[in-house]
């Protein structure tokens, strides 16, 4: 059924509320980044441009929000990448600040964890095996991030090579525990291995089937189908876990089944999909088929 599940939803009109308002209220984004599911059903966005986290519930109305502008520890700066811990608890990578934040699930600031100086964290995945991954867009690198909140390990450095990068930016874990990571500046997904050795990698510069331009963020879906938001094609592709094109959906434009720039993306528990629309300022529902 996931086979053709882009397919479709590039056809259909959308059938949940699409927000599509620029500004500063609640319900409102200024270039929203990253999006994340929790538990619930809820969705939680990063919404750049107004350096805060919005919460919506699963009929997209919102609940709350938190953050603001700052670098000390009550505000954000650009934050990106977001991810809900199988506690609740919420990671954001506050990029600006070269830092991940973790807060509780109503906003509470709890810790922060530490990365190297010049940092841009940007994606950011949950490990099955209680660890965190942590792209960093800067320094063309993956930290492993352990239990107690510690860089444990850098994979990667500049490169085209496998296990290098050019501006890494969303990460996914699969139910077997390999990585998934879209390494941008190379127009590719290269996939590391519960050890973090080199599987795959598919891509390639282009606008063809299973070509990427700036590729942003994935995620896994049931079945192991992998999506990935193309940017600068203005669409998202469907692939399976060796990196076979699938299907895809959306092309330019402002009305419902278009995008420009995608960026984050998320499956929801019923397997509907969820791209954040960024210069359209929006999300968009796919429903699952």
């Amino acid at each position: 059924m996931l086979r053709h599940f882009a397919i479709i939803a590039a056809t259909i009109l959308l059938q949940a509320p699409l927000r599509a308002e620029f500004g500063d209220k609640p319900g409102q984004y200024i270039f929203p980044v990253g999006i994340a599911i929790d538990g619930q059903g809820n969705i939680l966005v990063t919404d750049i441009g107004n350096d805060r986290v919005q919460v919506l519930n699963s009929q997209q109305e919102f609940l709350f929000s938190w953050g603001r502008f700052a670098a000390d520890s009550s505000g954000f700066d650009d934050p990106s990448g977001i991810a809900v811990a199988p506690g609740g608890e919420v990671y954001v990578a506050d990029q600006g600040n070269g830092r991940v934040v973790v807060c509780a699930p109503d906003g509470r600031r709890l810790s922060q964890i530490v990365l190297p100086d010049s940092a841009a964290p940007y994606g950011i995945a949950h490990h099955p095996g209680g660890y965190w991954f942590v792209s960093d867009s800067e320094r063309d690198c993956i930290y492993k991030i352990d239990a107690q909140g510690i860089v444990a390990l850098t994979i990667g450095g500049t490169g085209s090579d496998p296990l290098r990068f050019r501006r890494p930016k969303g990460l996914a874990v699969d139910g077997e525990g390999r990585l998934f990571v879209v390494d941008a500046g190379n127009n590719r997904v290269q996939v590391l291995s519960p050890a973090l050795e080199f599987v795959t990698s598919w891509g390639g510069y282009g606008d063809g089937e299973g070509e990427l331009d700036n590729p942003s963020d994935v995620a896994i879906g049931p079945g192991g189908s992998v999506f990935v938001t193309d940017a600068g094609n203005d669409r998202f592709q469907e692939f399976d876990a060796s990196g076979a094109f699938r299907s895809q959906g959306g092309s330019a434009g402002t009305e419902e089944g278009q995008m420009l720039g995608p960026r984050g993306i998320a499956v929801g528990g019923d397997g509907s999909l969820y791209v954040i629309d960024y210069e359209n300022h929006r999300i968009d529902y796919y429903p699952a088929q």
